[in-house]
């Protein structure tokens, strides 16, 4: 993992605006009422992500009139497993979690590359000016 400095921490706002201006890009991940995230893939693996936290202030996070703050940006990467899974039954390639949902990954906080970091930099400081 590896955070992105960033003026997004404590920026506040609707749920419904965040989802708004951040779709189709971030889908919302990993949440329940109280917090959550929106995540953007970075690579075509679905293997790094740029991470954007989200805290719920009032109301519930599926509603589109819940408050939130965002959190610190960082970067991401899951390294899931590949090959061809031989206990279903049947051959099934898995070479994204898309494939397999319930698969864990063989890391879950894998070093990061300095490009994919320098892409999620770029994207925040457009989040950033876009959020002003």
């Amino acid at each position: 993992m590896r955070p992105i400095q960033s003026s997004l921490p404590g920026t506040k706002g609707t749920f419904g605006y965040f989802r708004e201006t951040l779709q189709p890009n971030f889908t919302l991940s990993n949440w329940d009422y109280e917090q959550g995230y929106f995540d953007r893939a970075l690579d075509d693996q679905n293997m790094v992500y740029l991470r954007l936290p989200i805290k719920v202030l009032q109301g519930e996070l599926d509603s589109a009139d819940a408050w939130i703050e965002l959190g610190n940006p960082f970067v991401l990467k899951h390294v899931y497993q590949t090959g061809v899974e031989q206990d279903i039954g049947y051959y099934e390639p898995i070479a994204s979690s898309a494939m397999n949902q319930f698969q864990e990954p063989l890391d879950k906080d894998a070093d990061v590359d300095s490009r994919w970091v320098r892409k999620a930099e770029a994207i925040v400081k457009e989040l950033e000016n876009r959020l002003a």
